[in-house]
């Protein structure tokens, strides 16, 4: 009899504490969903940023492995021109005519493929951008038959693609090429996304409202040594 009073007593008390233990459980449960969520999004956004700055910083150090042969054509140019304008004879009027014009045209040839470089950084960021936001959508898409408590919905901030963040060195045919001062924020890639979650309705006698919550991440690129390597920024944005 004694004992059935003990378990009558604790039931008693169990009884109007099952809420709140329910409510705990939920909200532990809950924050483990928010934490395989947030870890779904920012690998996802980083990977993808990573990919893509690798391929920029390689055109990056492809552009400036290029300046010395810029700079030499460059200095026989000016010292060509310079040697017309004092020369007197035909002759060799002629000749530096001849070397000027050849000059110009190793110019024009290295100044294609410097384009070229630039262009290849540029799209490496473009993609990136691009693939990187589909990814995010995807997870997005995913979190709908997540196995999880929460209602969810899911939006995108589009971000512009950056571009090669390098600047000539002058107005020559071909110039020598400069990385921007600011080249880890002009360069970098960021995407923001938002998703808020809510409880079903069955469940906010326990846990009531809706979680919103509003995330970024950016990849840069950092010098390290001679190379231009990716890095990740953090609370940036």
């Amino acid at each position: 009899m004694k004992f059935q009073n003990q378990n009558g007593f604790a039931l008693a008390i169990m009884v109007p504490l099952l809420p709140v233990i329910l409510g705990f459980s939920l909200m532990s449960y809950a924050a483990i969903g928010f934490m395989q969520i947030d870890q779904k999004f920012n690998h996802a956004c980083r990977s993808g940023g990573l990919a893509g700055q690798e391929k920029a910083g390689n055109q990056i150090e492809a552009l400036l492995k290029l300046n010395p042969k810029a700079a030499k054509l460059i200095q026989e140019l000016t010292l060509a021109e310079r040697a017309l304008l004092a020369a007197k004879d035909p002759g060799t009027q002629a000749a530096l005519i001849m070397k000027i014009a050849a000059i110009r045209k190793a110019q024009s040839i290295l100044s294609i493929r410097q384009k070229q470089i630039i262009l290849q950084g540029n799209l490496a960021l473009q993609s990136a951008n691009q693939s990187t936001s589909s990814r995010l959508r995807m997870v997005g898409t995913e979190l709908r038959d997540y196995d999880s408590i929460f209602t969810t919905k899911f939006t995108t901030q589009p971000r512009t693609a950056p571009r090669l963040s390098v600047s000539p060195d002058g107005p020559d045919i071909a110039p020598t090429y400069r990385t921007d001062l600011d080249i880890e924020t002009r360069q970098a890639l960021v995407q923001s996304w938002q998703y808020d979650l809510s409880m079903p309705h069955h469940l906010r006698g326990f846990i009531s409202g809706s979680f919103k919550f509003k995330k970024s991440c950016s990849v840069t690129v950092t010098a390290k040594g001679q190379s231009w390597t990716p890095k990740i920024q953090r609370d940036r944005y």
